[in-house]
């Protein structure tokens, strides 16, 4: 026999009317939320949502248009999306805009016809005439991290050009100068705001901007490679790489190994976006920490709130800070100069 909210209530010790409100997307306390969530885990509580869509019109299901899944950053907000939806009796639909772009804009149609009650965005794929459609449907959309083409959306977003600014300018007090920056497509609003701070930090400290160690994705597999031949292939190479993301992190990584370069003694390197790689490098790796866990729970209750009518601050974008690790992978130029 599947579990009930009056198995819950046993298991927490909470009134029902507190745990019949958190299902249905009301906020309850933290700690009330943290019991509920665990109940939900332990006795594998499904909401009968057949029976509450009829009631309702609701489908009980939600969209989600990302980036690829193997990508750690986004398989981890997957991840968690889908547990803090399915603890509130709804199913996921996800789609990856990967590389096949003319996909997401053929798929999102299909979502609505099927029928779904919300909408997150982690994509900035989607076409003009996408997004119209999709705000001509009235349902909530929360857009993560990146921007479309929506006319209002609340927004879910990591403060990335503090976040760039600080691991920029750990490495000009560092002593660098010749800072290289290795950053995500044009058209993207998270590469864009980490472009902003890596220049900021650059004109903050007087740095002269050199058009050389700017280079931008071209959605090639293996591009942050790619760009970090380039660099090393200049006349004047630069003492140290930012690269704006993890994917292209790893490419970056695969030609310093392939080049023989040494961090940080012939190169340092910092990267935006922070997993297990970045410890189980050696030298450990400097990196910038996003708060994912903050921005997928903000994105879903934000989402809830909209879903259960609750339009009071709409729109509304909330920024989580970042965090900044430092570790091994930046040379002191000034130490070095004593």
């Amino acid at each position: 026999m599947s579990a009930t909210i009056k198995d819950i209530a046993r298991e927490t010790g909470l009134a029902l009317a507190t745990i019949s409100k958190y299902i249905n997307g009301g906020t309850v306390r933290p700690q009330n939320k943290k019991q509920i969530d665990e109940a939900i885990r332990k006795l594998n509580y499904v909401p009968r949502n057949t029976a509450r869509g009829l009631r309702s019109s609701k489908t009980y299901r939600i969209g989600l248009v990302s980036g690829p899944p193997n990508n750690p950053h986004n398989a981890f907000l997957l991840s968690k999306i889908e547990n803090t939806m399915r603890a509130h009796g709804y199913s996921l639909t996800f789609m990856s805009d990967d590389k096949y772009k003319d996909h997401v804009n053929k798929f999102v149609p299909h979502m609505l016809r099927s029928g779904i009650d919300g909408l997150i965005i982690s994509s900035f794929c989607l076409s003009k005439d996408i997004c119209s459609a999709v705000e001509h449907t009235k349902i909530p959309v929360v857009e993560l991290e990146e921007h479309s083409h929506f006319h209002r959306t609340d927004c879910i977003q990591t403060s990335c050009t503090s976040g760039a600014y600080e691991i920029v300018e750990h490495l000009i007090k560092m002593g660098h100068q010749k800072i290289a920056l290795v950053n995500g497509s044009p058209a993207s609003y998270t590469a864009c705001e980490r472009k902003k701070g890596y220049l900021r930090a650059l004109e903050d400290y007087d740095i002269p901007v050199n058009p050389d160690y700017i280079i931008a994705e071209n959605y090639a597999n293996d591009f942050g490679y790619q760009a970090m031949q380039k660099l090393w292939n200049l006349p004047e190479r630069p003492t140290a790489v930012f690269s704006a993301n993890y994917t292209l992190c790893l490419g970056i990584y695969e030609a310093i190994y392939s080049l023989g370069i040494r961090i940080p003694e012939d190169l340092s390197v910092v990267s935006f976006d922070d997993f297990e790689l970045s410890m189980l490098l050696s030298p450990q790796l400097t990196a910038v920490r996003q708060p994912l866990t903050g921005l997928a729970e903000q994105a879903c209750d934000l989402l809830l709130r909209r879903m259960n009518g609750d339009y009071s601050d709409f729109p509304r974008t909330i920024r989580l800070k970042p965090e900044c690790i430092y570790r091994d992978s930046v040379r002191d130029l000034f130490s070095d100069a004593k």
